[in-house]
């Protein structure tokens, strides 16, 4: 069953920002009681492997008897009521949204989880830590009967608002959601703080489990249906397409290394603590923001529009970390990771299921080096500029490389259709491992 994620931010008044920072610091509070909790079994549990003599590597239920049982982790029910017992123990949380306070528990749960299986391959493996301020950033609706949009439209004509449990109706940027997604699909959502300086953004991020996706379409090649496409990930280029649609890369962290590495150079000569710290630590964050925005902004309209007009497209099936690793030099690394083509195909990947666009993952073998016109295979190159060696045809590496991935995709043998006696030995090895004949 497919899962969706949709982020919006929210604008609260500050009487609502200071029942929501409540909320937090009561659930972070109570994140550091139950760990201090947990903590204490892990220590009981100790004790009782060395009193009853376990070695290492041996199970411990061996050694349980009725008189001396083994301990056991509480679980995620236990902690849930737990969390409820520390609200109700100090007054200043009962003020907090209890539902919110009572979901640290199963965090905690789960983090405990995290740690016991990290034991199997590292048995040095830490303990969960203690959450200080500013380390605790966000807490739990748990169902959409704690949190709602506005439905009945009862801000008509006004900015859009969502109510949240414990805090009301508070302004949101977008409630397109409703579009898009029905209410009854909608899940837990996570309210979150980012700190920006002095002030602090709000978001709340709501899952939806849809019960009802697109089908993905089947491909026909006749006049309704459109044409299946190629696509070729790069670096300046990020994604090129065989019907001559071009995503370039902007680079947006390039652009601003210069004002990173002022402001981080400010920092550096200040006192660990001080206002002034604080001050250029808030400047970098809102640098920051912007750089992560505006590639994100560009990235959700190109495979936003990339999917609603295509019907089958044809994607290279590489590893982009695998991908950056090849890379010879400082630039060529960060021009790659200012393209995100990691980011690029995951939006486009689920952006074609929302559209019933199909995806299909295409051998991306010697895609940039096998002519277009000849079907021949050409020494490696870093040139922009793709130059075959043997009928002299001259294009774009991009273009030239996504036109490849359209035809192996289609089935073609993109090394031509010659005999293997009228090319090279190299050539022909080459044609043997990709296409097998």
């Amino acid at each position: 069953m497919p899962y969706r994620t949709v982020k919006i931010q929210l604008f609260p008044k500050p009487e609502q920002e200071k029942r929501m920072l409540l909320t937090l610091h009561a659930c972070r509070a109570t994140y550091n009681d139950l760990n201090e909790y947990c903590r204490d079994f892990t220590k009981r549990y100790d004790e009782w492997r060395e009193n009853m003599g376990v070695e290492e590597g041996e199970d411990a239920s061996l050694y349980e008897t009725d008189t001396n049982p083994l301990p056991r982790f509480p679980s995620e029910f236990e902690l849930t009521a737990k969390a409820g017992e520390f609200r109700e123990i100090n007054l200043w949380r009962r003020d907090a949204y209890g539902t919110a306070v009572r979901e640290v528990g199963c965090r905690i749960y789960k983090a405990y989880q995290r740690w016991f299986d990290s034991l199997v391959d590292d048995s040095s493996a830490g303990l969960p830590r203690f959450r200080s301020e500013g380390k605790y950033d966000s807490f739990t609706y748990t169902a959409y009967e704690q949190y709602r949009l506005d439905t009945q439209g009862l801000f008509r004509g006004k900015k859009p608002r969502m109510f949240l449990g414990g805090i009301g109706w508070v302004r949101a940027s977008d409630n397109g959601i409703i579009r898009r997604y029905p209410v009854s699909c909608m899940k837990q959502a996570v309210v979150s703080r980012k700190k920006m300086g002095k002030s602090n953004k709000w978001y709340i991020t709501i899952f939806c489990e849809c019960l009802e996706m697109p089908d993905n379409r089947t491909w026909y090649m006749d006049a309704e249906t459109p044409d299946p496409v190629g696509l070729d990930l790069g670096a300046r280029r990020v994604a090129t397409l065989t019907d001559g649609m071009v995503v370039e890369n902007h680079r947006t962290m390039r652009k601003n290394e210069k004002k990173l590495a002022r402001i981080q150079r400010k920092i550096s000569k200040t006192e660990k603590g001080s206002e002034e710290r604080r001050k250029y630590l808030g400047h970098l964050r809102h640098l920051l923001k912007r750089i992560e925005d505006s590639k994100n902004d560009l990235l959700q309209k190109a495979t936003r529009s990339i999917a609603q007009d295509r019907t089958k497209i044809f994607v290279e099936d590489l590893s982009v970390r695998d991908l950056l690793d090849l890379q010879d030099n400082k630039e060529s690394r960060k021009l790659f990771r200012d393209a995100s083509a990691g980011t690029f195909m995951r939006l486009l990947r689920y952006k074609g299921e929302e559209t019933g666009s199909e995806i299909v993952p295409v051998n991306p073998a010697y895609t940039s080096r096998i002519c277009t016109k000849c079907g021949k295979l050409n020494d490696p190159f870093s040139e922009e500029t793709f130059r075959c060696r043997f009928c002299g045809f001259t294009k774009h590496r991009d273009d030239n490389a996504c036109v490849n991935v359209l035809r192996r995709g289609m089935g073609f043998d993109i090394l031509g259709t010659s005999s293997i006696a009228g090319i090279t030995e190299a050539e022909a090895e080459v044609r043997k491992n990709v296409t097998g004949v």
